[in-house]
């Protein structure tokens, strides 16, 4: 999430060819990609009864 948000705000384009401002569908996609990695994390955990 953190990664989105900095990437959203433009600190993350540091390695990039062109400096066109912030892409907004990257970020939203690493936003989507931080909460899949959270979904499969909550099914990977052990499970406490």
């Amino acid at each position: 999430m953190v990664a989105a948000i900095l990437y959203a705000v433009g600190i993350l384009q540091l390695f990039a060819s062109t400096s066109s401002g912030p892409h907004y569908k990257h970020a939203i996609l690493f936003g989507v990609l931080a909460v899949a990695c959270f979904i499969a994390f909550n099914f990977a955990r052990p499970k406490t009864v």
